[in-house]
């Protein structure tokens, strides 16, 4: 007959756990003695493991929780910043002075594949060579990536060797208007990295994109 227990709760690990009463009810060695094993010692002793685990568990839920608020804060606030500007350079400006501290980084930039002498002679713009903008980012919408020792000079100019990670995000400048991106660095080589979620820093792109076909007027310019 114990025999047949013993093989029961072999099949069956989690009975006592099904059944946390019996454990007043058994009378488990006291010590371990001669390979005897402390049965409520090992129960007592797995339940804290579950709970510290559950805890930490918890405690990075709440870690990454705050740190998305975070992150939604800074994004709300720097799109209030830049939307419904009526000047190009104007635009240009907050994402280049304002964006990165609001955004925690430490540069920003629009560029565009377009002559240097065809933007607007202010701070926070770059001109790129035809097709750069695909060579860059690739085939989609953003590309994050962490761990540089510097980054393209056409992007960030005299700031370049300090990049270490990098965020680059497409944008739309309508049918006639040349391609773009918006160009974010850090010198943090984790602040930026592959794997990374995107959806709030597209989301800006897309409202630096929203702008555009009003302030580039007529979009040949560029």
């Amino acid at each position: 007959m114990s025999d047949e227990v013993a093989e029961y709760l072999r099949r069956n690990p989690d009975f006592l756990r099904r059944h946390p009463d019996l454990l007043t009810v058994l009378s488990p060695p006291g010590r371990d003695e001669g390979g005897v094993v402390d049965l409520q010692r090992v129960m007592v002793e797995r339940e804290r493991q579950n709970n510290s685990e559950l805890r930490e568990a918890l405690q990075e839920l709440l870690e990454i929780g705050a740190s998305n608020q975070s992150g939604m804060s800074r994004v709300h606030d720097a799109a209030l910043r830049a939307a419904g500007q009526r000047r190009f350079a104007a635009l240009a400006a907050i994402v280049s002075g304002e964006w990165p501290g609001l955004l925690g980084c430490d540069g920003a930039a629009l560029a565009f594949e377009t002559r240097a002498e065809a933007l607007p002679a202010a701070p926070g713009f770059a001109a790129l060579a035809p097709r750069r903008v695909d060579m860059l980012v690739g085939d989609g919408d953003a590309r994050l990536e962490g761990g540089l020792k510097g980054s393209p000079a056409d992007l960030f100019g005299a700031k370049a060797k300090t990049v270490a990670s990098m965020a680059l995000l497409r944008l739309d400048t309508g049918p006639r208007g040349p391609a773009g991106l918006l160009a974010l660095s850090s010198r943090d080589p984790a602040h930026f990295q592959a794997g990374q979620g995107t959806e709030l820093l597209v989301f800006l792109a897309r409202m630096v994109s929203a702008q555009l076909p009003a302030l580039i007027d007529p979009p040949e310019a560029l």
